[in-house]
Formats: structure tokens, C-alpha cells, sequence
């Protein structure tokens, strides 16, 4: 059901046409979770996004103002086979020389942007915040699921000393031998309950210092389900909205390719909660790149 808006589509910040004169940030759409493992619904969330767009306004939190970005709204990409569309969601990430930000979807929409990033460039850095860390090589029949998609990126060639990974509490046995092998950073929701997120900023820069851009993917399972309930396979124990707007700061001043916001499920959360935490994810990572000189 539509809503009508007391502002424009994206805060106001979307545009048909490029200007000139502001930053350009693209937004994709992949309405797909035939690669979820337990409940359905993410495919849900771009439209829902978007629609809630419309009743958020264009400041962040700290007041910055985000009129000085465009928005340049792509639609979504429709998906009925995965390996046919995901080769679809490569080539149109591809054409895409700005940040862009992708509405999920399951995880699984990550894997094509992953591997076309990692593609054109190779000493990025990815910041992963997920309570799960996504690294089999097969789950629930496929090498798709949305339990590969850090795995499928490593095999990209992802180098896995340049991924930080934050929130997370979840494993199969089959990550924890990559796990133990102590090239990525890995900092835990439990872990930042007792020490606190500060505690882990410089040793999140630090390890982001040696790649030459960035690039966010978000789960929106990383938060605690008392704070967003509508996902997947919600985890308790997570983190809280601070922990994560606290972990996408550190990305500030950095070169950034984008981030994606997945495994919102509209359908299992009435409230609308879920949905709104995505939004302030996102409206405040526009935040950093507002805030970015030149």
C-alpha cells in the first residue's frame, strides 16, 4: 500500500538527471530471496525502503545536510533465475563510477556486486557487519545461498586480510577453519557488548588503512532482533543501532564504492521498525559522503 509522503522519494534527494554541481550517489534495487535459507521477504524491502523514503528528512543526525547529494535512483533489477540475473546486477554495478547503495534482497544479492568490486578493484577493503559470517562453500544445495557470499568474494579474489568483520555470533562448522586462520579481523557482537565499540575503532581504521577504497555490506541481522525483528533468522545477542552507525564512521574519509542493506524482511515485522533501521543506516552513510571534501 502506497503512503504519501511529506517529502520527495529519497528525502528529497532523488533526480532523473545528473546535475553538475552536487555528488552523485546511485541506488539499485534487488528484490530477490530465492537463495534465503528459512523465511522469505526480503524481496520486499527495496520498495518498502523507498516508499518510507519519503517521511525521513534530508539531515542526518549531527545535522548534516544532504542536499548537496544527488540521488540517481536505477529501479530494480528483477530476478527469476539467479545465475541469469546476478550476471544482469555485475554488468549494470559495473557502469556505475560513484558510490552506489543496494537495497536487498537476501545476502545473496551481495555476491555479483562483491565480485564486480573486487574485479575493478582489487585492494579494496570490505567492512562486513553481519551476524553471520557467510563463508561456506556450499549451503542448503548451493554456492549461491546467501551462507556463501563472503566465500564467493574471497574467491574473487578478495585479499582476506583487507575484511573486517563486526557483530558477528553465528558459525557453521565449515567458516570456522577460515575463521581460524586469523587473516580477517574478526570482532564480535560479544565482544563489543563487554568493551564497548569504541574500544574497537582504531583497530577497524587501522586494518582499512591499507586498502585503497571501501566497501560496506550490511546485514541487517547484525542488529540485535529487539531492535530490527523483521529478518530472515534474527540472532539475539546482537548489536545495537549505535554499535553499527559507530563501525560505518570509520569508513570516514575513505574512498567509498558503496554499501548494501539486505535481509530486511517487510512481511515478518508489522511494525515497520526493521525498515526504519535500514533507512537511518543508509541516510547516515550518506552522511559520511556529504561530509567528504571535494
Amino acid at each position: 500500500m502506497a503512503i504519501e509522503g511529506t517529502h520527495g522519494l529519497w528525502a528529497d534527494l532523488a533526480v532523473e538527471k545528473p546535475g553538475q554541481n552536487k555528488k552523485t550517489v546511485h541506488v539499485l534495487g534487488v528484490p530477490y530471496d530465492g537463495l534465503a535459507s528459512a523465511r522469505k521477504g526480503a524481496a520486499e524491502a527495496p520498495s518498502e525502503i523507498r516508499m518510507w523514503s519519503r517521511h525521513i528528512t534530508p539531515f542526518t543526525e549531527d545535522r548534516t545536510d544532504l542536499r548537496g547529494l544527488q540521488l540517481l535512483d536505477h529501479g530494480d533489477i528483477v530476478i527469476d533465475d539467479a545465475q541469469v540475473g546476478y550476471a544482469e546486477v555485475e554488468r549494470v554495478v559495473a557502469k556505475l563510477t560513484d558510490p552506489v547503495v543496494v537495497l536487498g534482497g537476501d545476502h545473496s544479492i551481495s555476491i555479483p556486486v562483491l565480485r564486480e568490486m573486487v574485479q575493478n578493484t582489487p585492494e579494496m577493503g570490505l567492512l562486513w557487519i553481519d551476524a553471520h559470517p557467510d563463508l561456506c562453500d556450499s549451503f542448503d544445495g548451493s554456492r549461491l545461498s546467501h551462507a556463501c557470499v563472503l566465500r564467493r568474494a574471497l574467491d574473487a579474489g578478495l585479499d582476506p586480510n583487507r575484511v573486517v568483520m563486526v557483530g558477528v555470533r553465528s558459525w557453521e562448522e565449515q567458516e570456522l577453519e577460515i575463521i581460524s586462520k586469523g587473516e580477517m579481523l574478526v570482532i564480535t557482537a560479544a565482544q563489543i557488548a563487554e568493551n564497548g565499540m569504541a574500544f574497537y575503532k582504531t583497530a577497524i581504521r587501522d586494518r582499512l588503512a591499507f586498502s585503497s577504497s571501501i566497501y560496506i555490506s550490511c546485514d541487517i541481522d547484525s542488529l540485535d532482533p529487539s531492535v530490527a525483528p523483521g529478518t530472515g533468522i534474527p540472532d539475539h545477542g546482537g548489536l545495537s543501532m549505535r554499535d553499527v552507525l559507530a563501525t560505518i564512521g570509520c569508513v570516514a574519509g575513505r574512498e567509498i564504492l558503496g554499501l548494501d542493506i539486505v535481509e530486511v524482511a517487510p512481511p515478518l515485522d508489522p511494525s515497520g521498525v526493521t525498515v526504519f533501521a535500514a533507512l537511518k543506516i543508509i541516510m547516515e552513510f550518506l552522511g559520511i559522503i556529504a561530509r567528504q571534501k571535494g
